[in-house]
């Protein structure tokens, strides 16, 4: 059976030339359109799932854009009501005209599972994006004189283009969300403390936040050599040694023995400056070898590498997490250091993205 053949399901990965084809499914396409040209509610489904350019056949997204034009003008959907808008746009004849319309509402088996068509649809059309980034990649990589970083930067931004169009949140009643956190409040009320929260280990600011919560970036702002890092590092190692969470830190500006060292003399209270000269007293030996004791058994760790991006955080993090079973914070300094788009119109707008890229 052909490949290109609107009569298959799914398009073979193999042609008959043994050559490899994107993969589509014609079929649920189809359904899709069936289902939407009989049923106004599978439209409102629909549209916030998938747009035009996730068919494969352009015919049939010649056909998603009527509907979706009609539906949001208000008017009625049906075969004939999106035929005169076909007509209007002079593309009634050049599918089929009106017969053609007729055969896709006859091929739905079912209009209520217009959302089902749609994942079918969208995750076809997410394969042959990744197919085709991978060939940009490919060509970047081919180019001569390519810069090696360069590349690789607008490599990481098409592949996280592509993840970005993939997630897709729904919108929650308000009913459910009252009864979720009802069910939190009754946690927090039993649990029996105000820090709701990943204790910070600074009381006051703990009472102003109740914590570090889920889901939250928390940038540290000040003037230079104010103690931006000294805090960051401090809550790191509170919630690794006190609250026994694993934390995750990057740091792009000092190594891991100057990291190691901050965290040991914090953690010893004792003046980093008497360890780097060599001017230690015997009570500072043994607050070292206690804090040592206590931060070897500590879930922290540190990645030293200069040109981190959100991309490496990303999936370091995910990476720790699926081996952990559990991340409790997340700590970069800092954030001027790191790298976004090379092609970024200015460093504000590159800094906003990376800012936006670590909350998502």
């Amino acid at each position: 059976m052909s490949a290109t053949r609107d009569t298959s399901s799914v398009a073979s990965r193999i042609d008959v030339s043994g050559g490899r084809v994107a993969p589509y499914d014609l079929d649920a396409e189809r359904s899709l359109l069936g289902a939407m040209l009989l049923s106004r509610e599978a439209v409102g489904v629909v549209v916030e799932t998938i747009a035009a350019d996730a068919f494969h056949k352009p015919a049939h997204a010649r056909v998603f854009e009527a509907i979706v034009g009609l539906y949001g003008a208000g008017e009625p959907i049906d075969t004939i009501t999106v035929a005169g808008e076909l007509r209007r746009s002079g593309l009634l004849d050049q599918l089929g005209g009106a017969e053609f319309l007729l055969e896709l509402e006859a091929s739905t088996p079912a209009a209520s599972n217009a959302a089902n068509y749609a994942r079918l649809v969208q995750n076809t059309a997410l394969l042959r994006r990744l197919i085709g980034t991978a060939g940009e990649i490919a060509e970047l990589a081919y180019r001569p004189g390519v810069d090696a970083e360069g590349a690789l930067d607008a490599a990481e931004a098409k592949i996280f283009d592509i993840a970005q169009r993939r997630r897709s949140e729904e919108p929650q009643p308000l009913g459910l969300l009252l009864e979720q956190h009802m069910e939190h409040l009754d946690e927090v009320y039993k649990h029996g403390s105000r820090i709701v929260g990943v204790p910070t280990g600074f009381h006051q600011l703990d009472d102003l936040l109740s914590g570090l919560h889920a889901s939250n970036l928390v940038v540290v702002g000040a003037r230079p050599s104010m103690g931006k890092t000294s805090l960051a590092l401090n809550i790191a190692t509170h919630v690794g040694v006190r609250e026994r969470k694993p934390v995750l830190i990057f740091s792009l500006e000092m190594s891991f023995l100057e990291i190691t060292q901050r965290i040991l003399c914090s953690e010893a209270r004792i003046n980093s400056k008497a360890l780097r000269q060599n001017a230690l007293e015997s009570a500072d030996w043994q607050r070292l070898s206690s804090a040592e004791e206590r931060l070897s058994t500590a879930q922290i760790y540190i990645d030293e590498r200069p040109d981190v991006t959100v991309l490496d955080i990303r999936a370091k993090a995910r990476r720790l997490k699926s081996q952990l079973g559990d991340l409790g914070l997340v700590v970069v300094d800092y954030l001027q250091l790191m790298t976004g788009r090379n092609s970024a119109e200015n460093r504000q707008v590159e800094v906003s993205e990376i800012s936006r890229g670590l909350k998502i």
